[in-house]
């Protein structure tokens, strides 16, 4: 069965962490990763496992960037997690 849950539903919790995490939704993000990976691309969501999946993403290996597009970061490789800037990425909007 597909479920998609919606903030007033009453089977997920509305606290202030979540509240504040469903805000950065769209936003640029930059993951730093346990290998020394620096991430930069659109926070998409994240679970309880503290797994994020950011969309049109680069990566930065020291002075190497790729693009790797959708990417999962598992939450035990989190090191450090910062919201880029404050503006929606239109592509997703």
């Amino acid at each position: 069965m597909y479920y998609e849950s919606q903030p007033s539903d009453p089977k997920v919790a509305n606290t202030e962490n979540i509240r504040t995490l469903r805000s950065y939704l769209n936003l640029k993000a930059r993951v730093k990763a346990t290998d020394g990976r620096v991430f930069l691309g659109t926070f998409m969501c994240i679970d309880k496992g503290k797994n994020i999946i950011l969309s049109q993403t680069d990566e930065y290996r020291g002075d190497e960037k790729r693009f790797v597009g959708l990417v999962m970061i598992p939450g035990q490789h989190l090191v450090q997690v910062e919201i880029e800037n404050l503006e929606v990425s239109d592509k997703y909007v």
